[in-house]
């Protein structure tokens, strides 16, 4: 057994601070910004300020809390300052475009203290992959350059290929070990050939999404089919795991939402509506699925207790069908599915608040 010499620092979970907040600002931010587009206010949370709202105050949580592993306190305590200033700024913006410095500083800082863990990335597909991660927390140094309008498009496309590639590194081997527990094995477990593929046409599509909508849309397209063919390989939903379930749940969520956003730019349409099933079906699904295993002792064995992740599964799920719908349907299923949202996050932040464990066992866990 090993222990801390009195030389040691002292460090802290970076995912039990910043999971906490990242679920507060969920469940918070998501019902202010429906206020602001039912009332007007606050300005900063209206049209481009509630996209870049989940894009540099949500997703930084999530990347810190799961990529920074334990840090000396003054770091993860100086980047949480950085946060919050940031969160207060866009609640007093004057406008929605308008980018608060403190963000600017925030990808900075959290991109300086993930290089050194994201460097030692050998094949191309891992440092491809992991190299969105920095690309994506240094977005507002893109939108502080670029003038208005900001760049939703090429910031989403990058936010859907961190979710396509770091989803299918979570699931695959969740899935392999499920099967294997029931004496069976899955040969299609990270697929390095299809995600090599769904890589290379992210690029294209960032490339694209700048001039040709229309070329965009095609690759989105095909983008959503392969997302749909890695994950019907996998098979979550065959294995009694309800945490598989909503990472899987994710997973398709994500391809659904590039396909309708594909078919959106093909037809010139806005690309609003499916947009939602990005930043909502597969952002929440998939970010809740990886809180929601922080919640207990992070050994082999443990899986999330089956009645509060089914709960925050169904309210996900909710969530993305009623905002989906509308645009095309009564105005109240705006603040329905913000509730749903902000419920979903409150649940587990109360899972992650009491983490108690629930050992493996397909009689329990169901």
């Amino acid at each position: 057994m090993s222990t801390l010499s009195p030389s040691s620092p002292y460090r802290l979970s970076s995912s039990r601070l910043f999971f906490p907040l990242a679920c507060v600002e969920a469940a918070v931010m998501v019902p202010l910004s429906t206020w602001a587009y039912l009332n007007g206010a606050p300005p900063g949370l209206l049209g481009a300020g509630h996209g870049m709202e989940m894009l540099f105050g949500l997703a930084p949580m999530l990347i810190a809390g799961y990529l920074l592993g334990p840090q000396p306190p003054a770091r993860l305590w100086g980047l949480t300052l950085l946060w919050g200033l940031g969160r207060w700024q866009r609640l007093f913006a004057d406008a929605p475009f308008t980018l608060s410095g403190w963000d600017l500083l925030t990808g900075v800082l959290l991109t300086a203290l993930l290089l050194p863990r994201l460097r030692h990335a050998r094949k191309w597909r891992n440092r491809a992959g992991l190299g969105l991660v920095p690309w994506l927390c240094l977005t507002p140094l893109l939108v502080w350059w670029l003038p208005p309008p900001w760049p939703r498009l090429p910031a989403v496309i990058t936010l859907a290929a961190l979710l396509a590639y770091m989803g299918g590194r979570i699931i695959a081997p969740l899935a392999a070990a499920a099967w294997q527990q029931r004496g069976e094995v899955l040969r299609a477990r990270v697929q390095p050939r299809l995600e090599g593929l769904l890589l290379i046409i992210f690029g294209l599509a960032w490339g694209s999404a700048w001039r040709y909508p229309v070329l965009t849309g095609l690759l989105l397209s095909a983008l959503g089919a392969l997302l749909l063919v890695r994950l019907w390989r996998w098979r979550p939903w065959s294995v009694p795991r309800p945490d598989l379930w909503l990472l899987g749940q994710g997973y398709g969520w994500l391809a659904l939402g590039l396909s309708g956003m594909g078919i959106a730019l093909i037809n010139g349409d806005a690309i609003t509506t499916p947009l939602h099933g990005i930043t909502v079906g597969a952002l929440g699904s998939l970010s809740c699925g990886v809180m929601a295993r922080q919640a207990g002792p992070r050994h082999r064995g443990w899986v999330p207790p089956r009645r509060p992740i089914t709960a925050v599964m169904m309210l996900l799920s909710t969530a993305t069908v009623t905002r989906w719908s509308a645009a095309t349907a009564p105005a109240w299923l705006l603040p329905a599915a913000a509730l749903c949202w902000s419920l979903a996050y409150l649940t587990l932040l109360l899972l992650l608040l009491r983490g108690r464990p629930c050992p493996l066992n397909t009689e329990n866990s169901l």
